[in-house]
Parts: C-alpha cells; structure tokens; sequence
C-alpha cells in the first residue's frame, strides 16, 4: 500500500524536476534569417518529453523540437549531448513575416563564426507517450513518425524563398 502511495509522489517530483528548468541546456545563438524557410502550416503544440537522468557531468539538454518534412510535422526527440569546445546550439524556431507568411528553422548546433556543424552524438534520449496530438481546440493534428535527433538530413524538404521576417 505504501508503494501504491509513493508512485504519484515520485511521478509528481519528476514532472516538476522536469518542467523546474533545472537541467543544464548548451550555450544559444539566435537563428540567423538566412535559417528561415516558409513552411504552409504552424507546428502542433509541444510533446510532454520523459526527461532521462543525465548520463554525464558535461551533458546538456537539447529539447525535442519539430521538424517539418514530407508536408507536415515530426517530433524529434530531446536528447542528452556533450558539445564539441566552442559550439553553441540555435534552437529551432517558428515567426512570421510582414506580409503573414509562416517562417521556420530547424534547431542546429554552429561553430564560432555561426556555421552549423554536425551535431554531438546523443548520449541518452527523452522519450514521449504515443498517441494523438491535440491543438488548443481539441482537434487532433496530423503529425509524422516521432524521430531520434540527427535522423533527418539538413534539408529534409525542398526549401522555399522566405520573404524577411518581420521586425519589432
């Protein structure tokens, strides 16, 4: 019975070490318009990722992001990386332009000079619960395969012109 107990408690403290903002994240770089290609459709709202225990004194957290390819939306997992010296991740990101267009870049790591590079190799990654993803009114959203991290290549769909972001 005492076990029966224990387990909301130990769901419950996960869930808040999770969502505390605890976990050590890389160092950010903004994405750079040239990163930004336009895409028909906002993504869906984020998964809920299970957070595994940090594999590494030197890891940091990436969190999962969506991709877009073959014309809709792909979860790609959150994972556990050691950053090569001198990188820094730009996560991904999704605006709009001035004249409405949606607008979006996939997360990726970059050297010094703002290059992307190859990603770290993923240590441990998060996991998520299968099942649908529903949007704010409760409609369920077309979404692809969830995807490890790195299995997508750089452009895993043809690009399109992106008119400039609007600006503040």
């Amino acid at each position: 019975m005492r076990t029966a107990a224990a387990l909301p408690a130990c769901i419950f403290c996960a869930v808040a070490l999770a969502c505390s903002g605890s976990l050590p994240h890389p160092h950010y770089m903004g994405q750079p318009t040239t990163a930004l290609t336009a895409v028909p459709m906002p993504p869906p709202p984020a998964r809920v990722e299970v957070v595994p225990p940090r594999p590494a004194s030197g890891a940091v957290w990436v969190d999962g992001e969506w991709v877009f390819r073959r014309g809709r939306w792909a979860w790609s997992l959150g994972e556990w990386v050691v950053p090569a010296p001198g990188t820094v991740f730009s996560p991904w990101t999704a605006v709009r332009s001035a004249d409405g267009t949606l607008l979006h870049a996939p997360g990726v790591w970059r050297n010094a000079k703002g290059e992307p590079v190859a990603p770290p190799p993923p240590l441990a990654l998060a996991t998520v619960q299968a099942g649908p993803v529903v949007d704010a009114e409760g409609v369920n959203e077309t979404i692809g395969r969830t995807v490890k991290p790195g299995s997508l290549p750089p452009s895993s769909s043809a690009p399109v012109p992106a008119p400039s972001p609007s600006s503040p």
